[in-house]
């Protein structure tokens, strides 16, 4: 606790010249960049934004349950003091919006779990969102809710560490991390329509979950977010996609129900990552309809 947290109430919107007075700070410069260092405090205030315009740098910030991924500052200027933290013994806290020019949330204390540090480009970073998790962290700031082990699997690398029954006991956590993941590659929005309402995307292993090995399940290049009645038409081998990423129509499909459902040759995948390549052959292969498929 400090001055600069104990006023503050969870789950309550604030300004930034609300905070400017209430912290008795000169102006806004001090928490304009996103990342506040209060001097002579071990604490870390992120002010975080989800809505990015054109013009700006594209970071890719959401607010998924009780994980939050965030892009480092540009030019890295942060990313050490972060990274260290909990060695440190400092707090990061969070501020979050999900649109520019309107009030942030304070979320309170927020726990590093993961990060991917990047030269070309803003590192990446997963914390968990102390007050959205039923299971509350230690008050050690070194320690989190969960096995460290499980958030590995964010990862390819890390998943080649986990063996299969941690898989079993966090699967759970490892979708939560794949959700995640796909936000990014994908930057929030279904792969075909581009629809960016989260609430109704659904993120889709391209090959399924069950056939899938360990290192699979959490590859987010193994996946697709995707509306609803294409994740289901994908999942049920109606429609599949080509590498170009044009859609493929399964001829077992009745036509009117295709054109009910707006299902169009001119649908296709916004891009397709070459990684993703393998996944969507497979797809084709093992769960799509082929019998006779139209382009």
């Amino acid at each position: 606790m400090s001055r600069f947290t104990e006023p503050l109430e969870v789950g309550q919107g604030y300004e930034r010249k609300t905070l400017v007075k209430m912290w008795g700070l000169d102006g806004y410069q001090a928490i304009g960049s996103g990342v506040f260092t209060p001097k002579g405090e071990r604490q870390i205030f992120l002010f975080v934004t989800r809505e990015r315009l054109g013009w700006m740098t594209p970071y890719n910030n959401f607010l998924y349950d009780d994980l939050l991924l965030w892009d480092g500052q540009k030019g890295h200027r942060s990313d050490e003091r972060i990274i260290n933290a909990s060695a440190r013994g400092e707090e990061i806290h969070l501020f979050y919006r999900e649109r520019r020019h309107t009030p942030f949330t304070y979320y309170g204390q927020i726990f590093t779990i993961r990060w991917d540090r990047h030269n070309d480009r803003p590192s990446e970073f997963v914390f968990k969102v102390a007050s959205l998790t039923a299971e509350q962290p230690s008050s050690d700031s070194t320690k989190i809710a969960e096995d460290p082990a499980d958030y590995a699997l964010l990862s390819n690398a890390g998943a080649r560490g986990i063996d299969r029954a941690v898989m079993a006991k966090s699967r759970g956590i490892a979708q939560r991390l794949f959700r995640g993941n796909l936000l990014r590659l994908w930057q929030g929005a279904c792969a075909v329509t581009n629809v960016q309402e989260l609430r109704v995307l659904r993120s889709s292993h391209i090959k399924p979950w069950r056939d899938s090995d360990i290192n699979e399940k959490v590859d987010h290049f193994n996946g697709l977010l995707l509306i609803p009645n294409l994740d289901t038409l994908f999942n049920e081998g109606l429609i599949s996609f080509r590498d170009n990423g044009r859609v493929l129509v399964s001829s077992k499909w009745k036509i009117d129900d295709q054109r009910r459902m707006h299902v169009i040759p001119e649908l296709h995948l916004r891009m397709v990552h070459p990684e993703s390549r393998p996944y969507l052959e497979f797809h084709r292969e093992m769960v799509f309809e082929t019998s006779g498929a139209a382009a």
